[in-house]
């Protein structure tokens, strides 16, 4: 677990076909050579986010130190995985976790440390960033809303945002990265 006083979790949902990308996101590369999924782990790992769960489509290898979940559904939707992963922390002494999707593998650490410090600051249950006044991701959500995600009928974690704004608290950043959801060869293109 985490050195820091209040560790925090984050599940990497990754399990998705990537039907318009062309083949799973979770093993793309960006232009440096490191995949989706090892960007993201590097920048969770930097950010002190223990433990790290990948839920993956089967045959993807996770860097070491993360749990693999297999979801073996590529099909279905990430609140699917979202669950899947958070199954994994409810035993862990964790007050709240990150969701993170794979095709996000341009955020920043200063983002993600923004985020975890404004959680820990602003009493809310949820803080998402915000880039130009856009919502991105990763989304950080406090231990007391982890049911409410495991329950929700319609909307997955959108829809557990919207539910009440009065507890979500925006931080905003300066990075695209929040924003940069990557569904297309395309969009990792242009996303340089």
């Amino acid at each position: 677990m985490s050195d820091r006083p209040d560790p925090v979790g984050v599940v990497i949902i990754g399990a998705g076909a990537g039907t318009r990308f062309g083949g799973p996101k979770a093993e793309a590369t960006l232009a440096d050579g490191r995949r989706f999924l090892d960007a993201i782990v590097e920048t969770a790992k930097s950010a002190g986010l223990d433990p790290i769960i990948a839920v993956l489509p089967p045959g993807v290898v996770a860097p070491a130190g993360v749990r693999v979940v297999v979801n073996s559904n590529p099909k279905s939707e990430q609140i699917v995985s979202a669950r899947l992963g958070l199954a994994q922390l409810t035993n862990a002494p964790l007050t709240s976790a990150m969701l993170w999707p794979v095709d996000h593998p341009f955020v920043t650490l200063a983002s993600v440390l923004a985020i975890l410090d404004t959680a820990r600051t602003s009493g809310a249950h949820i803080v998402v960033p915000v880039h130009e006044s856009h919502r991105g991701h990763p989304t950080w959500f406090h231990r007391d809303t982890w049911r409410e995600l495991m329950t929700t009928p319609d909307g997955g974690a959108r829809a557990v945002i919207r539910g009440d704004p009065s507890r979500v608290r925006e931080v905003p950043v300066n990075d695209h990265g929040v924003l940069r959801d990557i569904d297309t060869r395309a969009d990792l293109e242009s996303a340089g």
